[in-house]
């Protein structure tokens, strides 16, 4: 079977050298040869044997005998680690085209594909240590019926560019599964790396007083980029509200005395108990997927947790 892998190290070498070409030839004879049950002619293998344990009598004569005397074994060895390595990269390249990660829609894993894309979610590193506590719906607000079967639960910073860029397939979600799943929506603001964004949270439930929430939210994902070079971010948000025509006295008292904030920080402080590592996260009836991910990611346990 060395062979085989001659046949691949050399055809590979055999791009840049006339004389690996040669063998990489050589090598394939000697490989269709022995598919098609006859004897390898040019005893390719028996000369790539004797090279291999020459230069290791060198270095490690104990070493050089025991692989002449296993070289077969060793060969078989090596082209299954070959070949094994081969399909489970093809499975995760799959896993990454169809589900965004190497290891399918639910996985936290560190992708290595994903590096070509840099982050893939407003990381946080906090520091609990206690037991993962799923999230509930508590009071947060949420489209579709109550009594659904299949709950999501996202938990989101309005100031996070990928949770703007989760939102197309969220809305994809709820026209696919209409009627069948409830989604809702938890603040998770990540201040520290975006200026503000407990505020935006904050805004957002004096809109939901107004029966504006999902209304003002989509508002909050439309300027986000503007608003992120904004200094006075109080401003852009009472701009936003006076732009969907609400009550502005009422928004302004709402926003001004942070009524809101201990509903928010309540959110925060599940999701941390939900051990989050970025946002933004989705709980679909406490199966986690982190990060904006391909539609089929979601679809694919939607579909699981509807038929049980």
């Amino acid at each position: 079977m060395i062979c085989v892998i001659a046949l691949i190290v050399f055809s590979v070498l055999g791009i840049f050298s006339a004389t690996h070409r040669k063998i990489a030839i050589e090598a394939f004879d000697c490989v269709f040869r022995r598919v098609t049950f006859r004897k390898c002619t040019s005893n390719l293998d028996q000369r790539l044997k004797s090279q291999i344990t020459g230069r290791l009598m060198r270095k490690n004569v104990r070493l050089a005998r025991i692989v002449f005397k296993n070289f077969e074994i060793i060969s078989w060895t090596l082209l299954i680690v070959f070949f094994s390595s081969m399909i489970y990269s093809g499975y995760a390249a799959y896993n990454y085209a169809v589900y965004g990660n190497c290891y399918g829609p639910e996985s936290d894993a560190f992708c290595p594909l994903a590096i070509f894309e840099g982050e893939t979610s407003s990381g946080y590193d906090g520091s609990y240590t206690g037991p993962v506590v799923f999230p509930d719906v508590d009071d947060d607000p949420s489209i579709g019926p109550e009594d659904a079967k299949v709950t999501v639960i996202e938990f989101g910073c309005m100031m996070c560019p990928y949770t703007k860029e989760a939102e197309p397939v969220v809305q994809n979600l709820l026209s696919i599964y209409e009627g069948r799943i409830r989604f809702v929506y938890r603040d998770f603001p990540l201040s520290k790396k975006h200026a503000d964004a407990d505020w935006y949270s904050e805004a957002a439930n004096c809109a939901l007083e107004q029966d504006m929430y999902w209304e003002y939210r989509e508002g909050i994902f439309d300027m986000q980029e503007m608003c992120s070079e904004k200094e006075d971010h109080i401003l852009e948000l009472r701009k936003l509200a006076g732009r969907l025509e609400l009550d502005m006295e009422g928004f302004n008292e709402c926003v001004d005395s942070r009524r809101h904030k201990a509903e928010v920080m309540n959110d925060f402080e599940d999701g941390i108990k939900a051990q989050l590592k970025g946002t933004p996260t989705f709980f679909i009836n406490d199966r986690r997927i982190t990060g904006p991910k391909p539609i089929r990611a979601f679809t694919k346990v939607i579909d699981e947790e509807l038929k049980e």
